[in-house]
């Protein structure tokens, strides 16, 4: 863990402070929310409603702040294949799958699909790291 001081995106109100972190392709943030009192999470989560949380993220601006927050990893996997089922996308894992328009070397079919997210926070930025379309093909 770091403790960092510099100019960043920060709001508050009488319940939660509020921080704003760039990722490194800055298009995006992650916003972190801090209660003000101890052991108040469940309670402003339950009477914090989407306008007032925008109405709080729309208050940030650059203020010099002084943050200690701990480097972290989160990574999460989901085997797509049962679930693309299960809505009704079956042609593409089965063997009559008409995948011509990624290759014309029939047959091909996918035989496994998965989704892979990572978030990789330290004190300077916030690191994503998504793959959408792990696939496993399968030439028969």
């Amino acid at each position: 863990m770091n403790e960092s001081q510099k100019t960043r995106l920060y709001a508050e109100n009488d319940d939660v402070q509020v921080l704003t972190l760039p990722y490194k392709d800055t298009t995006y943030a992650l916003s972190i929310l801090l209660p003000k009192k101890r052991f108040a999470l469940d309670a402003i989560r339950n009477k914090t409603s989407g306008p007032a949380l925008r109405k709080l993220l729309s208050q940030v601006k650059m203020e010099l702040t002084t943050i200690s927050i701990p480097k972290m990893k989160i990574e999460t996997k989901f085997e797509l294949k049962k679930a693309l089922i299960s809505i009704g996308i079956t042609e593409m894992f089965s063997n009559n799958a008409n995948l011509t328009g990624i290759t014309k070397e029939p047959p091909l079919k996918v035989s496994d699909a998965a989704h892979r997210a990572l978030i990789e926070v330290c004190e300077y930025y916030i690191e994503d790291n998504y793959n959408v379309s792990d696939y496993k093909w399968e030439w028969d």
